[in-house]
């Protein structure tokens, strides 16, 4: 299964240019699910997400988001798989998930794209809430399942902040721990794999005019798989990519995208019973 999550960055910038480029880059790598942050609404029942992928095959989940630090305009998540339930899930400082339900035709799994607000680097504390509560409810929805859950989305937090490391259980936060696996750093190439840097030609005026640096980098879009700790040990992490970078001219978005090929049924030992079988799989992996 190949994932993909994107920020769209709604209709900004020269989008004339920018949304031939997503459809036709989104198509080459053909995922089976894709999220998308910052997708704004349309004309009538439309929105920016099906009028972009809806001719490519996809069927499109969207929320609208209205308002200031709402995970504002929009998020939605693409898919040519079947989609059998859908749930919106509300965060305490604006930030929005949707999850769906997603058919693969021998099983079914919780796919999720999640905005955590707020956005700013100073404002850490509210996104350390958000992912409490993203975690909370989602290991809730997927309680119970055989594939884990796949999170992906804007986090605008670098691998360092206390909000991804509690999700990917280097630190507990408020009483709580758990531990999400994130597919760049088990399948990517080893670099930074930065998302939102100066390299792109959206960025570079922004940072200098906002941040105060004309160079800037930072990683802070993931695609994050649920510990086989808690679900079985079924989806197996087989690479990792930043996708949609375009050129100094142009590209498909201000933020790059995050590509992630998963095994959904990549464990041959242990007959997908994780930490129950231990004693066997030791047994088998060095029998006396």
């Amino acid at each position: 299964m190949r994932i993909l999550t994107v920020n769209i960055w709604a209709r900004s910038g020269p989008y004339d240019v920018r949304e031939p480029l997503l459809r036709r880059e989104v198509g080459v790598l053909a995922p089976d699910l894709v999220a998308l942050q910052e997708v704004e609404p349309g004309p009538g029942d439309s929105n920016q997400a099906a009028e972009l992928f809806a001719p490519l095959g996809y069927e499109v989940a969207y929320e609208r988001r209205d308002g200031e630090a709402r995970a504002d305009p929009g998020i939605a998540v693409a898919s040519r798989l079947p989609l059998s339930d859908r749930r919106l899930i509300e965060l305490p400082h604006g930030g929005a998930g949707l999850a769906v339900r997603v058919d693969t035709g021998r099983s079914r799994f919780w796919f999720c794209c999640a905005v955590p607000m707020p956005g700013w680097p100073h404002q850490e504390g509210g996104r350390e809430d958000e992912v409490v509560e993203l975690d909370r409810i989602l290991t809730e929805l997927a309680d119970g399942d055989d594939i884990p859950p796949v999170l992906a989305g804007d986090f605008d937090a670098t691998p360092d902040a206390a909000s991804i490391r509690f999700l990917t259980g280097l630190q507990s936060l408020q009483g709580r721990s758990t531990a999400w696996y994130d597919a760049w750093a088990v399948g990517g190439d080893g670099g930074p794999g930065h998302t939102w840097t100066s390299a792109n030609p959206y960025v570079a005026p922004f940072a200098a005019a906002v941040f105060a640096q004309p160079v800037h980098a930072r990683r802070i879009d993931y695609v994050l798989v649920g510990s086989p700790f808690r679900w079985r040990p079924r989806i197996v992490i087989r690479s990792c990519q930043v996708v949609l970078i375009g050129d100094d001219q142009a590209a498909p978005s201000d933020h790059y995208g995050v590509l992630a090929d998963l095994d959904l049924d990549g464990v041959t030992l242990g007959d997908g019973r994780g930490l129950e079988t231990w004693n066997q799989t030791a047994a088998l992996l060095w029998p006396r």
